[in-house]
């Protein structure tokens, strides 16, 4: 029991120790509060984790994704953390009634336009480019991904960033060839 402690206190350390090193206002804010939703994450992906030596790695990318979301519901003008209410680790959505669009190419798309067009496109992905974008943003880590698909890390990690940017730039091409034509783009200024 002792030994399965000192881990989850190593993994705060790491977690808090990673955290420092975003320097702005809202991270110092939430530091605490990210760290322990990181250990706690980090918990629940080990219950389920095919190479537990990967701890360390999880608990990073889950206090980098912890930071980027609470900075992004900071900027959305939203608490991300509600106390008591919810479980710690449960992620502020959007509800029905707000606003949900998506800024793409300076032009404010509806989220359900973009996820009907979002397989067009992925369409132009190999297959195993698809497969490690989609595993990636599952949650999988690229170490992961690569011992399942038989390819370096390295490798990995090139192709999910050159998918990302060709999404990027179909998804692109998409809204902008919609145009006005739908009446959903309001130009941003």
């Amino acid at each position: 029991m002792e030994g399965c402690e000192h881990k989850w206190t190593w993994a705060g350390q790491q977690a808090r120790r990673f955290l420092r090193r975003y320097r702005d206002a809202a991270t110092r804010e939430l530091l605490d509060d990210l760290t322990q939703e990181a250990v706690v994450l980090a918990w629940l992906w080990s219950r389920k984790a095919t190479d537990p030596s990967r701890l360390g790695a999880a608990v990073l990318t889950i206090a980098r994704r912890k930071r980027c979301r609470a900075v992004r519901e900071r900027v959305r003008g939203r608490d991300l953390f509600v106390g008591d209410e919810r479980a710690a680790w449960a992620v502020a959505a959007p509800s029905e009634g707000e606003d949900g669009s998506l800024s793409v190419d300076g032009r404010s798309v509806p989220l359900d336009w973009a996820l009907q067009r979002l397989p067009a496109a992925m369409a132009p992905l190999s297959v195993l480019d698809r497969q490690l974008l989609l595993g990636f943003h599952e949650g999988f880590c690229c170490a992961e991904l690569a011992q399942r698909f038989g390819r370096s890390e390295g490798c990995v990690k090139t192709r999910i960033h050159r998918a990302r940017r060709r999404v990027r730039e179909e998804f692109e091409a998409i809204v902008r060839a919609a145009g006005d034509l739908e009446g959903f783009c309001e130009t941003k200024e």
